[in-house]
């Protein structure tokens, strides 16, 4: 299978550099922030003493990790400082987000912007899974335990999805970026 995608991979990348290229304008426009994104209520520590009997491996872990904080009287965050970026590079947008942000941000981005965006996850922090709303109801790792591998305290509000959005859209006007349908 891997020598089959690369081969694959090495086609495609052939194909684009015996294509005609577009050539980018020497020009770069940044805007940087960082929203929060907000965190469901934690589990009580009677909750999570449950946990220990229940589970194993890293939620586990992650329960020891919560209820020695409630102990120490340590403060638990209800919110995490999310960084979203848009750069443009020429006539070339690029959306940056921190985590690991599922497809259908960029998706969602490229029917707002258009199909030439590219958007980039990993970028300016690594904090967990980023979900849509649909993802957090539907649960799993993903939705739900993404966040207990990282060390935070709960799984993320629904309104995640329209915040990071709404950021992105904010950022790009101010570079003077119109979308094309919100």
């Amino acid at each position: 299978m891997a020598k089959q995608y690369g081969q694959e991979l090495a086609l495609a990348v052939e194909a684009v550099l015996e294509g005609e290229m577009r050539k980018l304008e020497p020009r770069l426009k940044t805007a940087y922030s960082e929203v929060n994104i907000e965190f469901e209520n934690p589990p009580s520590k009677e909750e999570l003493n449950q946990m220990l009997v229940k589970e194993s491996g890293y939620i586990r872990n992650w329960a020891l990790e919560m209820i020695r904080k409630y102990e120490k009287g340590e403060r638990i965050l209800n919110s995490y400082p999310y960084p979203v970026q848009f750069w443009q590079l020429g006539d070339q947008s690029v959306v940056a987000l921190g985590g690991e942000p599922v497809v259908d941000y960029a998706i969602r981005l490229k029917k707002i912007f258009g199909p030439e965006l590219f958007v980039m996850g990993y970028s300016n922090d690594v904090m967990a899974y980023i979900p849509t709303v649909e993802i957090l109801r539907e649960g799993g790792y993903e939705g739900h335990t993404s966040q207990m591998a990282f060390g935070l305290p709960a799984k993320w509000k629904e309104s995640i999805e329209p915040t990071i959005m709404r950021e992105v859209i904010i950022l790009a006007e101010q570079l003077g970026i119109k979308a094309k349908s919100k």
